[in-house]
C-alpha cells in the first residue's frame, strides 16, 4: 500500500487557481446562455451558487471557495444587472441579491470545505488505521529482533514506495547491523556496522529513532527529504516506530528470559553435577585421612611419616574444599538454612581451632577472648565453617614459624570475630574482591595450596544470613585480618 504525497488531484494552487477561474466563466457562459433562452435572473444566480459549491469541492481549503463567491457575485453585477458591462446598480433591489447571493455562496463553500476536510481526514484515518494493523500483525509474526528488522524494513519500503534502512544496536551500544531494502525489491540485505560507520550511514537523511526514554534499539533511515517534520506521513511513520519498539523489546524480554531459564538449567546441572562428586568424594577422603593418620603414629622411618604426612595433608586440604562445595550448592539452591540457637561463643572458637589444627602445619593460634562468657543466637555449625575458612585462608598466607591470632569481642549489641596473621598480607587491589565467588589471587605463595576461590566467598553468605558484616584488610605492621561481627540482640554474659 502506497501514500500519496497528494491527497488531492488540484491540491497545488497555481492548477486550483485555474480550476477556480474555469468554473466561474463555465458559470457565466452557462448563465448567458440562459439569459438569452429567456430564464430570470433567479435561476442565474442558482448557477453562480452552482459554482461556488463545485470550486469548494475540488479545491483545498476556505480561500478558493470564499474568492469563488466574491467573484460570482461581482459576474452577476458586471454581466446580468442594468447597466451591463459595468459595477453600476441602477435597481437598488439588486444590492439585497448580491447581499443574499454573497452570504449564500460563502455559506455553502464553507460547509462544503469543511465536509470535504472531515471528510479527508476520516479516510487518512482509516488508511493509517489499516496500515498499522497490517504491521502490527506482521511484527507479531517475527521471532527476534532481526526478524522484527526486516519486517520493518520490508513493509516501509512497501508504504512509502522509497528506499528504506534499520540500524539495530545491541544494550551496550557497541554492535550495530544494518536491514536495507531498495524500492520494489523483496530481499533485505544484512550487513554489520562499525560505529564509526553508523553517523557516515545516517548523513543527509530522515532517520527516526526506534527508542522509548530508557533505552534505544536502533534508527529507521529514509532518504533525505522525502518525509517532511509537519506531514501526517511523518506522524504515521512515528506511530509504526512505537510499534517496532514494542515488537523489539517483546524479542529481547523473551530471550532474556529463555537465557534466564538457560542459565538456571545449567546452574542447577552444575550443582546437582558438584553435589553428587563431592558426596561421592566424601568417603574415599574420609578413609584416606584416617589411614595416614594411623600411619602417622605407627610408622618409624622419618621418610615414610613425610610421605604419610604429604598425603594426610593433602587428604584435609580435600576434604575441605568438598565441604566447602557443598556449601557452595546449597547456597546457590537457596537451600542454605540457618538454626539459630544460643552458644557460647568460646565453645564455637574452640571447635572451629580444634578442626583447622589439622590444616596449619604446625602454626601457633593464640585466642583471645573476653573475660566473661559471651552468649548469641547463631548457628553453631555454620559460624564455625567460617573461622575454619578464615583460619585456612591466613595457612595460605604465612610460614610455619607465623602466628594466627583469633580475638573476639563484644561492642555493644555487635560481636566481632577477628582471625590475624603476620605473614604476607593480601595484595592490596585483591581486598575488594576476596569475597567474590571463584576469585582467587594472581601470586599466591610459592608453597601454598593454591585455593578456587570458595572459602571467603561462602565466609560472606553465611555472615550476611546472620545479618552481620565481613571485612578484610592489611596490617600496618604486615600480615592480614579478616574480622566479621554477628548481632547479639537477645545475648548475655555470664
Amino acid at each position: 500500500m502506497n501514500i500519496s504525497h497528494n491527497s488531492k488531484l488540484f491540491q497545488k494552487p497555481p492548477v486550483q487557481i485555474t480550476v477556480t477561474l474555469l468554473v466561474l466563466a463555465g458559470a457565466t457562459l452557462l448563465s448567458m446562455l440562459f439569459k438569452n433562452t429567456g430564464f430570470s435572473g433567479t435561476n442565474i444566480v442558482v448557477i453562480y451558487i452552482l459554482s461556488v459549491l463545485i470550486i469548494s469541492r475540488m479545491t483545498v481549503g476556505y480561500i478558493y471557495g470564499i474568492t469563488a463567491s466574491v467573484l460570482g457575485m461581482f459576474c452577476f453585477n458586471f454581466f446580468f444587472t442594468e447597466p451591463y458591462h459595468t459595477f453600476n446598480v441602477y435597481n437598488e433591489n439588486y444590492l439585497v441579491t448580491f447581499v443574499v447571493m454573497l452570504i449564500a455562496s460563502i455559506l455553502i463553500s464553507t460547509l462544503t470545505s469543511k465536509i470535504m476536510h472531515s471528510q479527508n481526514a476520516a479516510r487518512q484515518r482509516e488508511k493509517q488505521s489499516n496500515i498499522l494493523f497490517q504491521i502490527t500483525s506482521s511484527l507479531a509474526k517475527a521471532g527476534s529482533i532481526s526478524d522484527v528488522a526486516t519486517v520493518s524494513v520490508r513493509s516501509l519500503s512497501n508504504l512509502l514506495d522509497c528506499d528504506v534502512s534499520c540500524i539495530t544496536t545491541d544494550r551496550e551500544q557497541e554492535l550495530y547491523e544494518e536491514y536495507s531494502i531498495k524500492k520494489g525489491d523483496r530481499m533485505v540485505d544484512t550487513r554489520g556496522l562499525a560505529a564509526a560507520e553508523v553517523e557516515s550511514e545516517t548523513a543527509g537523511r530522515f532517520v527516526l529513532p526506534i527508542a522509548d526514554g530508557r533505552y534505544q534499539y536502533g534508527l529507521i533511515c529514509l532518504p533525505g527529504g522525502r518525509i517532511s517534520e509537519e506531514s501526517e506521513e511523518k506522524k504515521l511513520i512515528s506511530s509504526i516506530s512505537v510499534q517496532i519498539f514494542v515488537a523489539m523489546e517483546r524479542e529481547r524480554l523473551a530471550e532474556e528470559r529463555e537465557k534466564a531459564k538457560n542459565d538456571a538449567e545449567r546452574e542447577k546441572f552444575k550443582s546437582s553435577l558438584l553435589r553428587s562428586i563431592s558426596h561421592d568424594l566424601r568417603t574415599p577422603l574420609a578413609g584416606i585421612t584416617g589411614v595416614t593418620e594411623m600411619l602417622l603414629y605407627s610408622l618409624k622411618d622419618e621418610n615414610n611419616i613425610r610421605l604419610v604426612q604429604g598425603i594426610y595433608d593433602d587428604s584435609c586440604w580435600l576434604t575441605q574444599m568438598v565441604e566447602n562445595i557443598l556449601s557452595l550448592t546449597k547456597i546457590q539452591e537457596g537451600r542454605l538454612t540457618v538454626h539459630k540457637q544460643m552458644e557460647a561463643v568460646e565453645e564455637i572458637v574452640g571447635e572451629a581451632v580444634s578442626h583447622a589444627s589439622k590444616y596449619t602445619g604446625g602454626r601457633s593460634i593464640e585466642i583471645e577472648m573476653p573475660d566473661d562468657v559471651v552468649f548469641i543466637s547463631m548457628d553453631g555449625k555454620l559460624i564455625e565453617q567460617v573461622l575454619i575458612n578464615l583460619i585456612n585462608n591466613s595457612v595460605k598466607h604465612t610460614s610455619p614459624s607465623d602466628e594466627i591470632n583469633i580475638v573476639v569481642k563484644q561492642a555493644k549489641d555487635k560481636v566481632w570475630f577477628s582471625v590475624m596473621d603476620n605473614g604476607t598480607g593480601m595484595n592490596p587491589r585483591d581486598l575488594s574482591k576476596v569475597f567474590d565467588l571463584f576469585y582467587t589471587e594472581e601470586s599466591p605463595r610459592a608453597d601454598s595450596k593454591r585455593g578456587i576461590g570458595l572459602g571467603l566467598s561462602i565466609c560472606k553468605a553465611i555472615v550476611s544470613a546472620h545479618g552481620g558484616q565481613i571485612i578484610a584488610e592489611n596490617n600496618k605492621d604486615g600480615g592480614a585480618t579478616i574480622r566479621f561481627y554477628l548481632p547479639c540482640e537477645g545475648g548475655k554474659k555470664n
